[in-house]
Order: C-alpha cells, then sequence, then structure tokens
C-alpha cells in the first residue's frame, strides 16, 4: 500500500508538470518550485527510513501532498489557460536593464559596512559564543537590525541574478552579504535569497539548467552545512575539526533534509497532538493587528511538539503537513487555494511588469515554496516583509539612478 500511494504522487506529478509546461511554457513555476523539491527528499527520506536507527515512513503522510499539489494546482491551470484563451501571453523575459543599478550597489556596499561595523560591536560586547544561536541574535535577531537584515535580502538576490565574470565587486558583496546572513545561523535564510537569485537568473537564461547546474547547487547546500557546523562547533566552541565531527555534521545535514517528511509522518501516525487554530497560519498578520490595536498576544509560528526521527528532533511537519496540523479538511483547501492564487497573480503580474523587482519578489515567494518539504514559510514575517524591502529598494533606485548616470 505504501509503494502504491508512493507510485500514485509520482504519477500525479509528472501529470501536472506536463500541464503546468502546457499553462505556462516554462518549468519555473510556483507548482514546480513546490513539488519537485518535494519528491526528490520524499524519495531520499523513504530510502533511508528504517535503516541506521532512523523511524520508518508512514505512507498516508504523502496523501496530504496528493491533495494539496491538486489543489494548489487550481489558480495555475485557471489562470494559464485563460490568458491563452484570451491571446494573452504567459511568459515575458525579465527587463533586467543594463545590469545591477549604481544606487543597488552603493547600497549593498552601505549595508555591508553597517554589518561589518555591527559584527565589531557584537563580537566585543556580546557574551555569547561565536556561531551560536544566542550570538545571532544579540547580532541581528530583533529590534532595527533584525529589519537592516531583511533589507540585506533582496540586495543579496540581486546580487546572485547580475553577477559575472567582469563584475567582480558583485560577487564580492554577494559573498560579503551571504556571510552577514549566515551570522543569525538560520540555513533558510541563507539558502532562499540564492534560491531565488539562482531561480531567476535560469528563467532569464543567464544561466542554464545542466546537471553540473545541479550539482554545484548540491555542493552549495552542503557547504552551506558545514560551514554553518563547523562556524558554531568549532570557531564558537571547543571542538576540534576532524573525521568525527565532519561525520556528526553530514548526519545532521541529513536530518535536516528529512526532518520535515519524517516530521509530520511521525506526526500524522501518532494522530496529530499538535493540532492548532488555523490563525497560526497567518500569525505575522494577526500580530501586526495585535501590535496596532495594543493587545499585547503574540502568537508563535514555532510548533512546541517534537518527535525523535532516530538523528534527531524535529518539529517542522512540511508546507501541507502543517497546514494540515492548524486546519480541517475545508480550510486546508482554503488556504491551499490561496496561497496558490496569491502567488500565481505575482506570476501574472511579472508579464504585466517585466520589472527586476516584480520578478524578485515573485521568484522570493517561490523560492519559499522550494522549501515546502522542510515547512511552511508563509506564515514568518519575512514572507511580507522581504517584498516590502525589495519596494522600498526599487523606489530609492527609481529616485536616485538617474542623477547618478
Amino acid at each position: 500500500m505504501g509503494l502504491l500511494i508512493l507510485l500514485t504522487l509520482l504519477i500525479e506529478v509528472g501529470v501536472l508538470l506536463y500541464l503546468e509546461v502546457k499553462a505556462w511554457h516554462t518549468l519555473y513555476t510556483p507548482l514546480t518550485f513546490l513539488m519537485l523539491p518535494y519528491v526528490a527528499v520524499l524519495l531520499l527520506t523513504v530510502a533511508v527510513a528504517g535503516r541506521w536507527g532512523i523511524v520508518e515512513f508512514y505512507y498516508p503522510s504523502v496523501v496530504y501532498w496528493n491533495v494539496g499539489l491538486l489543489l494548489f494546482a487550481i489558480p495555475s491551470y485557471v489562470m494559464g489557460f485563460a490568458l491563452q484563451k484570451h491571446g494573452k501571453p504567459v511568459i515575458k523575459p525579465i527587463d533586467d536593464g543594463n545590469g545591477m543599478s549604481k544606487v543597488a550597489t552603493i547600497l549593498a556596499v552601505i549595508m555591508c559596512l553597517l554589518f561589518i561595523y555591527r559584527f565589531k560591536v557584537v563580537l566585543g560586547t556580546s557574551t555569547a559564543p561565536l556561531g551560536s544561536d544566542e550570538f545571532g541574535m544579540d547580532y541581528d535577531g530583533h529590534g532595527l537590525w533584525a529589519h537592516l537584515s531583511k533589507f540585506n535580502l533582496p540586495l543579496l538576490v540581486l546580487c546572485v541574478y547580475y553577477a559575472d565574470r567582469k563584475k567582480w565587486w558583485l560577487w564580492v558583496l554577494m559573498i560579503l552579504l551571504i556571510a552577514i546572513t549566515f551570522l543569525h545561523q538560520v540555513k533558510g535564510w541563507v539558502i532562499i535569497p540564492c534560491v531565488a537569485g539562482l531561480a531567476m537568473r535560469l528563467y532569464s537564461g543567464k544561466t542554464h539548467l545542466t546537471m553540473k547546474f545541479v550539482f554545484y547547487i548540491v555542493i552549495g547546500a552542503v557547504a552551506v552545512f558545514l560551514i554553518s557546523y563547523i562556524l558554531s562547533l568549532v570557531v564558537g566552541g571547543s571542538a576540534v575539526l576532524g573525521g568525527a565531527i565532519i561525520e556528526f555534521i553530514l548526519r545532521h545535514f541529513l536530518h535536516y533534509v528529512t526532518s520535515g517528511v519524517l516530521g509530520f509522518s511521525m506526526d500524522l501516525a501518532a494522530g496529530m497532538p499538535d493540532k492548532g487554530s488555523m490563525e497560526v497560519l497567518f500569525a505575522q498578520f494577526v500580530n501586526i493587528i495585535n501590535l496596532i490595536t495594543g493587545n499585547n498576544e503574540i502568537i508563535s509560528q514555532v510548533n512546541g511538539v517534537f518527535v525523535y526521527t532516530g538523528l534527531n528532533y524535529t518539529n517542522v511537519r512540511t508546507m501541507f503537513g502543517t497546514i494540515a496540523v492548524y486546519t480541517g479538511p475545508a480550510q486546508f483547501a482554503f488556504v491551499t487555494v490561496l496561497i496558490s492564487t496569491v502567488i500565481y497573480l505575482l506570476k501574472v503580474m511579472t508579464i504585466r511588469f517585466r520589472s527586476v523587482y516584480v520578478n524578485l519578489i515573485y521568484f522570493y515567494e517561490c523560492a519559499l515554496l522550494c522549501m515546502g518539504w522542510f515547512e511552511y514559510y508563509f506564515f514568518h514575517l519575512d514572507a511580507i516583509e522581504v517584498p516590502v524591502m525589495t519596494i522600498i529598494v526599487m523606489v530609492i533606485v527609481s529616485l536616485l539612478d538617474s542623477k547618478t548616470a
């Protein structure tokens, strides 16, 4: 029965992918970003489940993705085929001008200098060791610096998108911005803007999708974990870099990759003891409203129920798993279709407005979908704050770029 469920998902994904390309004439769509990484991680998880002390996989958890992907595809096909029916284009190239603007480049330089200064201050005042979560919180985890760190993300996406062999300064800025983001010790927030920038490059043809490209992406993802744990265990701790530490890091890498799929599998098998209210899925909006109205209640997006997978503890449930935890059947359908509709409307906007900044917002949201194998990211403030920061960058560039020409 488990293999039948898995086979059903693979067939469904194949059919949906075919229809998606027919609807939009491209692979780089929200549904594709959501389902293909999940399938890859699911197959890896199924391959390792029940081995080396890892828990067995509960196949009925896949059914939520069967249903979720079908629901998510509805707005895609409605919009895509409706545009074609009325003779409208479903794909247009990004209008990236003559490269990254001078103003955006200057903004990136200023932000790098600000955060280098911030690092120097925190390094001298924080009692937390470098590379720890506590150091990351002191560095940019709250207040003005937390919001400024989100201002860095669209600048990082722009650097990834525009970098080439001739523009060495963009590579320098990109590395500095990645290093700055690294210090917060949240691996997803390093990966997501890089995925967004690379997706824009693939969509625009600056980079081509090849096996070599995929190989480099995998190596880059592993490098993120190696550097992150080396920073916390060796630089910030007392560990000595060696074979045991590398094995420990790789084991944790396997845990990170499988934690969402296994976490939801175990959660569903246990009867979802973490069931909660749907308002958690819109926590950032609820918290903003509470702040405006003087209500001190803050909704936490952190799932308090941890399960042990045999590798480590996890409290993440994949995108559709988390939606299922906080909804019933009708609410599940509503939330899924709503998210899909919003992101596909963004896609339509990239056709209407070819601006690199509109595309940046769209591909950033697609990058959040790309992490759906891990968790539901749309209840974090970043899902709306990064688009707002992108608009601010766009406004600053439009006001000042002509004066620096």
